[in-house]
């Protein structure tokens, strides 16, 4: 490659020079990604490789572009974009859609029709937000954790990146040049406020919302505009190169600083982790850049590393659906699933480099028709989305030629219907919505001229919402919802953290959502009557934390005396001024891993998918009955046999309606089957006002 030199701030930096070093830190980066994916117990931190790589984009993105700022004033926007399809989207295309193909072999209609969302998120490259939307929908419930396009999430940030950030470049040099010699460093001063303004949002989000700070594209800026930074400020190497003989030691302790912070002995959480990797990174391509020669640069720079970083983004592409594959398919020791995964995916990878990659993004002929070339890949994005991958899950959703009804009649079989939507059964999990950060009256879902009725709780507490609506419409109530996944209604009872979607789900955002239910929703909004419900986190033998934040084994004397405790303190807030408390009893769930709506998506009877639930009430109902005796302004209902009529069997589909969605979320339809059992349960009762 010819080497261009351009000028920023008087300082002299090659912006086109091949730096084959910088492959080799792509190879170490996805590989970290891959160790980690692959479940790896001593690099449980390898998640960094994706913090790596964006640093690495924004440096290098950003030098391309100031090549043409310097050189012709200007971006040139339909050279960067028509590079940028040509290089990303054949390889991810091909991927995805073999893929979609393979997962549809193994998948059942309804993990099919949940991975879908995903495959056309992907395709539109917006799959980061997909994902925290389905994370905060469910927090991240079994069938989006698997979903085998959720590494896409990270490939959606870096093609956002790519759209924006040569249109705001190029205006803010535009903006600076009215500032004279001082022009490049009001450049600078800008992109490095947005990276601080960036990392403290990332910080502010990492306790209330993990899973926003940890996908969102702002959230991540700061990375890529930390690189970004280095190229504008080439004048740092050349002060730098009087100290090249520590450049290197620096370099070599950065790189064992990297392989520190992906390993387990580390315990900060991803957005911890990604602040101090992005600094360590920073300093890595400063010492690489600085240093010529030296063990760490040469080992970088070898051959085969330099081969595998450039094959890194095909890799990256293949290994999550090889993992996917494979962990669905074998069982096999992680040692293995990781020895496997590498070879694969960097097999993979090398196939899609040679054979697509290398000659689509050398092509002369497509380097000269820009614009065709651009108006094609969105095309061929939106086509994919919106047409091959529904065709492929329509192609899923078929089976083969079932047993006729009359037969299974007489077997004395209930045959399972042939008209189950199953892309709206996955869709009915439950949507999770708090007002943590907005006025109390956003919690209000319906206005009437009656009593007003808030829901609290966990995703179970959300479930009720399609219930209590129909009553509410029938009844002219005033309905609010104020629920949260994972948070119990407790004040004071939490689960012992958790890691959900692959990001840490810390107790500092149940705390923070409780507090504000408790002391500025609830007085705000003066509820005649609240319901409560939760999953019976008991019968599940979830740990909580104790009083004094340590964690209580579950079904222990601690642990049910904490229980009660904060349960009798929590009903005594609720139920003050008046307020009635309605404490929904946990229903019915299946076996953990058990899913009979995914059952029913590929089984030809119901009986199929029949499970058995656990028999009479659990320590948790006995007390709400206990509670309901106790106080007048507080009721217990006990909804089990209209979800599990003949409990503890308990068929997947009761009254022609699929009960669940997952293995305890009731879905939409069946919530609303409810509402004439609920109101009738409230009229008879006299518990509304």
């Amino acid at each position: 490659m010819q080497t261009v030199s351009v000028t920023a701030g008087g300082a002299r930096s090659s912006a086109a020079r091949y730096r084959p070093a910088l492959d080799g830190m792509r190879a170490i980066a996805v590989y970290l990604v891959v160790v980690f994916h692959a479940g790896s117990d001593r690099f449980t931190g390898g998640f960094i490789g994706v913090d790596v790589f964006f640093v690495l984009s924004g440096f290098l993105v950003t030098q391309l572009l100031l090549r043409d700022l310097i050189s012709t004033g200007r971006v040139g926007f339909a050279r960067f974009y028509a590079r940028r399809f040509r290089r990303l989207l054949p390889a991810a295309f091909v991927a995805l859609v073999v893929t979609a193909l393979v997962y549809s072999a193994l998948a059942s209609p309804l993990e099919m029709a949940s991975a879908a969302g995903g495959f056309r998120a992907s395709f539109l490259y917006s799959a980061n937000w997909y994902f925290i939307a389905k994370s905060s929908d469910y927090f991240g419930a079994g069938l989006a954790a698997e979903n085998p396009v959720l590494h896409f999430w990270s490939l959606a940030v870096e093609e956002q990146f790519y759209l924006l950030w040569p249109l705001l470049l190029g205006g803010l040099f535009a903006v600076a040049r009215r500032f004279g010699s001082r022009q490049w460093w009001v450049m600078r001063g800008v992109v490095g406020l947005g990276a601080v303004a960036s990392l403290v949002w990332a910080l502010s989000l990492r306790t209330g919302d993990p899973n926003r700070a940890y996908y969102g594209t702002d959230a991540r800026a700061y990375q890529l505009l930390a690189g970004a930074l280095i190229a504008l400020t080439p004048g740092v190497v050349t002060r730098l190169v009087r100290f090249e003989r520590h450049a290197r030691r620096v370099g070599v302790v950065g790189i064992l600083a990297l392989g520190g912070l992906a390993s387990s002995w580390v315990h900060l959480d991803a957005v911890e982790r990604g602040a101090l990797t992005t600094a360590i990174t920073v300093v890595l391509v400063l010492a690489l850049e600085t240093a010529d020669g030296g063990v760490l640069r040469r080992t970088l720079a070898a051959s085969p590393a330099v081969y595998l970083g450039k094959i890194s983004y095909a890799t990256y592409l293949w290994h999550w659906p090889v993992i996917v594959v494979i962990t669905r398919s074998f069982d096999l020791a992680v040692i293995t699933t990781i020895a496997v995964t590498v070879l694969v995916a960097t097999a993979l990878a090398s196939v899609s480099f040679e054979l697509l990659e290398h000659p689509i993004r050398l092509s002369a002929l497509l380097d000269r028709h820009r614009y065709p070339v651009i108006v094609t890949g969105l095309a061929v994005s939106l086509a994919s989305a919106l047409v091959v991958i529904p065709a492929i899950v329509e192609r899923s959703s078929s089976g083969g030629p079932a047993p006729t009804e009359a037969a299974l009649a007489t077997a004395g079989f209930t045959p399972v219907p042939t008209d189950i939507d199953w892309a709206a059964v996955e869709a009915d999990l439950p949507a999770i919505t708090d007002c943590d950060s907005e006025a109390p009256t956003a919690c209000t879902r319906r206005r009437g001229r009656g009593a007003h009725v808030l829901i609290l709780g966990d995703s179970h507490a959300a479930m009720l919402v399609p219930a209590l609506t129909a009553v509410a419409e029938a009844r002219d109530l005033t309905l609010s919802v104020d629920v949260r996944g994972g948070c119990p209604w407790q004040r004071d009872l939490y689960r012992v953290p958790e890691t959900e979607f692959g990001v840490p789900q810390p107790v500092a955002g149940c705390r923070r959502h409780k507090d504000d239910a408790y002391d500025r929703v609830l007085p705000a909004l003066r509820p005649d009557l609240v319901v409560v419900m939760n999953l019976d986190y008991l019968r599940r033998q979830t740990p909580f934390l104790g009083p004094d934040g340590t964690k209580v084994d579950p079904g222990s004397a601690a642990s049910d005396q904490w229980i009660e405790q904060t349960t009798r303190a929590s009903l005594d807030q609720l139920a003050a001024g008046g307020r009635r408390v309605l404490i929904v009893e946990p229903t019915p769930v299946a076996p953990i891993g058990f899913r009979a709506a995914e059952c029913l998506s590929t089984a030809t009877v119901v009986e199929q998918c029949r499970y058995v639930a656990a028999a009479g009430p659990s320590t948790a109902e006995l007390l709400y009955r206990r509670l309901d005796q106790d106080s007048a302004a507080v009721w217990a209902v006990d909804l089990d046999r209209l979800v599990c009529p003949y409990l503890p069997i308990c068929d997947p589909i009761v009254e022609h309606r699929v009960v669940q969605a997952d293995g305890h979320h009731l879905t939409t339809e069946f919530s609303r089957a409810l509402a004439s059992v609920i109101d009738e349960y409230l009229l008879t009762n006299r518990i509304l006002p």
